[in-house]
């Protein structure tokens, strides 16, 4: 049974890799929500910052829909990701008309890319206002310090204790941790949220939603990219 679903989740994942038409429809859908969502929260189509802390109310729809946003973009990143890295098709029809070198079809790379940019902003929207970085300093600490009292042998644990304390040993090595990979995190996080925040700015997230949908259409439907040609 276990083996069924390992297969399952297999194809499940080979068929994102393979459908990077749909998942450009699929952004474009995300970016509907986007729009409702932000206009909203913001009180207007083009206000580049919302209220300072005003509350707001939002459909429930629009906000379950924000948050799987974040389920939605691990998968366009994948179908991005491996679509670039295999040289992938993303349909069918492009791959017909597209055959390459091998004759089983070729990616198309503005595609690939735009999906792992759109996929990251997916991914970090409904974040943006979580201390992930901080997280990720916290796990990264204390799955360092749990792996080390897990390996490190009981005759060196004797050995450090005759100097100092093995329990000081690992709240150093946890803090240390935390506070590198904290700080790391916070730049490159800070980088992709801002990222984040100004493709979800109502008219921007208006051209991201025709781009995806008139992208994506044509590839999945008569297999050709509005540009043309590939950057690659």
């Amino acid at each position: 049974m276990l083996f069924d679903y390992w297969d399952i989740i297999k194809v499940f994942f080979d068929w994102l890799a393979e459908s990077a038409a749909i998942m450009m429809v699929l952004s474009g859908a995300m970016a509907i929500t986007w729009l409702g969502f932000e206009r909203k929260r913001r009180g207007s189509f083009t206000k580049k910052k919302a209220e300072e802390e005003a509350e707001f109310n939002v459909t429930k729809f629009l906000r379950g829909m924000s948050y799987l946003g974040l389920i939605l973009g691990i998968f366009v990143i994948w179908s991005g990701v491996m679509s670039l890295i295999l040289d992938i098709s993303p349909s069918f029809e492009y791959a017909r008309l597209n055959p390459g070198t091998d004759g089983t079809g070729e990616a198309n790379h503005f595609t690939s890319i735009f999906l792992i940019v759109i996929g990251l902003a997916m991914f970090f929207k409904p974040i943006s206002d979580l201390p992930l970085s901080s997280m990720l300093g916290l796990l990264a600490g204390t799955a360092t310090a749990i792996i080390i009292a897990l390996l490190v042998p009981d005759w060196a644990v004797e050995l450090i204790a005759g100097v100092i304390s093995p329990k000081w040993i690992l709240v150093i090595i946890f803090i240390v941790v935390a506070v590198i990979v904290g700080l790391t995190a916070k730049f490159y996080i800070g980088t992709l949220q801002k990222i984040s925040k100004f493709m979800s700015w109502p008219p921007i997230a208006f051209i991201v939603m025709i781009f995806c949908f008139v992208q994506g259409f044509a590839l999945w439907i008569w297999g050709v990219s509005i540009f043309g040609l590939n950057l690659l």
